[in-house]
């Protein structure tokens, strides 16, 4: 599988750890939260808040997301997505497959794709904008 996408390493806040994984998603009324942990860094938990609606989200296990990990590592390399865990998808595989689940009604919003790759488990979101991150 070659990737056609280009990932972009992201830093939303200063001081993050280098790799993270997902404690928690709580998707609800005040929007979807996202919380973070490393082993690293166990004081610094990280929550990203999208305080509004979400358009679409998944979260997958590393396990069924094997193409997209031998894909990034052929683009780039292991160190790129290894050691870091906050990305922007420009171009992105998911915003195609909405596209084309929408008959194209997505093409008509401004989407930011944003992966979170965890040690276990990968998180995809699509939003018309960017997330609130804090530490906890």
């Amino acid at each position: 599988m070659k990737i056609q996408s280009e990932w972009i390493k992201w830093e939303p806040i200063h001081g993050l750890a280098k790799k993270y994984d997902i404690e928690s998603i709580v998707d609800g009324k005040n929007g979807l939260v996202i919380r973070l942990y490393s082993d690293n860094k166990a004081d610094k938990k990280v929550e990203i808040i999208f305080k509004n609606y979400v358009d679409a989200y998944r979260h997958t296990n590393e396990s069924f997301r094997i193409n997209t990990i031998h894909a990034l590592a052929n683009k780039y390399d292991s160190n790129f997505y290894g050691d870091w865990t906050f990305f922007m998808v420009k171009d992105s595989e998911y915003l195609r497959w909405l596209s084309q689940e929408s008959s194209s009604y997505a093409d008509m919003f401004p989407f930011i794709h944003f992966c979170f790759l965890g040690v276990d488990s990968i998180v995809d979101v699509l939003a018309r904008y960017e997330p609130v991150v804090i530490f906890v």
